[in-house]
């Protein structure tokens, strides 16, 4: 694990680093895609542009809210730096649907499916810098599990340095202990994701979907599938309940994902029957 690279007397984050390039590539390939689709570079590029400091202000912004809704079931010294996703992804498409309104003057939803790719793909790289950091730990592995197939979803925790939250969380357990893979798992669900997001994209027209469909789809399987993934993460929970601050939050996104795509989904079904009318 390597939470940080010395070059001289610098030292420099290899989460940020992970977090940069990923949204470099997402950034390259996007342009790649709108430039096809007819979107002038010089309209596409300063929204990609903005959205990194925008996603990062809503990020700690978000970080800064939850433990305060949370009251205190969470200890004022527990990190919050994996909300990090979640606050960017609220605060970029808000972002996104003022900009695309109000400076492209164009409609939202054709342009979110253009762009849904991105949404899996940047999580699936961004994850590797949480790999290597250490800041995204899971739970405890069975010893039933330790012995079987899954093993290979585990990490003993001297994989961790020592300054890491997940050796800080598992200081007092031996070094052979096994933990969850989380960012690992997070990777696979995002590989899966943007598989399914890709179909879903270039199937667009000939399924008929309605515009926003592709984000909506992957927004919902995003946050529906990291809502169980938390389970396996080391973490306080909320209050009484069985969910950690993440898992509540993912909820939120999920429902509202959820109806975005179900509206979607019964706006194609009302333009097939309008289709079917207009040909008989």
């Amino acid at each position: 694990m390597y939470p940080h690279i010395h070059i001289g007397s610098l030292e420099i984050s290899t989460w940020r680093l992970a977090a940069l390039g990923s949204a470099v590539i997402c950034w390259v390939l996007f342009l790649i895609r709108s430039k096809k689709l007819g979107y002038p570079f010089y309209t596409i590029f300063p929204w990609l542009l903005f959205a990194l400091p925008v996603g990062t202000l809503g990020a700690h912004l978000f970080n800064k809210l939850i433990p305060a809704l949370a009251g205190s079931s969470y200890s004022s010294s527990y990190s919050f730096s994996g909300l990090t996703v979640i606050g960017s992804i609220i605060s970029i498409l808000i972002y996104s649907l003022l900009y695309i309104k109000y400076v492209m003057k164009t409609t939202f939803m054709p342009l979110m499916d253009a762009v849904a790719f991105t949404f899996p793909l940047s999580v699936l790289l961004g994850r590797i810098g949480c790999l290597l950091a250490g800041c995204c730990y899971g739970r405890t592995v069975p010893e039933s599990i330790s012995a079987s197939l899954l093993s290979a979803f585990t990490l003993p925790l001297d994989f961790y340095m020592p300054s890491s939250e997940a050796r800080q969380a598992y200081h007092d357990m031996p070094l052979n202990t096994l933990v969850w893979n989380l960012p690992l798992l997070f990777m696979i669900e995002a590989f899966v994701i943007l598989v399914i997001t890709e179909a879903l994209y270039h199937k667009r027209e000939k399924w008929n979907l309605h515009p926003g469909t592709v984000f909506a789809s992957a927004g919902a399987m995003y946050s529906g599938g990291r809502f169980f993934l938390e389970f396996m993460r080391k973490d306080e929970m909320v209050g009484n309940t069985i969910f950690n601050a993440w898992q509540l939050a993912t909820l939120v996104l999920f429902l509202f994902f959820s109806l975005w795509l179900c509206f979607s989904l019964y706006s194609r079904h009302q333009n097939l029957l309008h289709n079917k009318e207009v040909f008989k």
